[in-house]
């Protein structure tokens, strides 16, 4: 498979994924992402780490074209997205459940 670049994130970035996070409107690893997408309430968009190992990504990206959701490799590391999401440990991959935070995250990765 051919690896994907991957999209640069700026500081309102973050600061809209924390206020995402604070609304309750993320949800935070892999296997809870996954488990999501399954329910009726599927995610927007999956914003996975540059960190998360290339099985993880592949993992998150079959799923998400599976299911129809946006899919998108951010350059953050995996204790970027944790710290940000309030995690106590390092995240491979975040879930937006809500369109208008999808929209402005997708917007601020360049």
């Amino acid at each position: 498979m051919c690896e994907q670049a991957f999209l640069t994130v700026t500081e309102r970035f973050f600061g809209m994924l924390g206020l995402a996070r604070r609304a309750g409107k993320t949800v935070l690893g892999t296997d809870m992402i996954c488990e999501r997408m399954r329910a009726r309430s599927k995610p927007v968009l999956v914003l996975a780490s540059r960190e998360a190992s290339l099985g993880t990504r592949n993992r998150l990206k079959y799923k998400c074209e599976f299911y129809s959701v946006s899919y998108r490799v951010v350059d953050a590391t995996m204790a970027q997205l944790g710290k940000i999401c309030g995690a106590m440990r390092p995240t491979a991959a975040v879930a937006i459940t809500d369109e208008g935070f999808a929209r402005e995250l997708t917007g601020e990765c360049q």
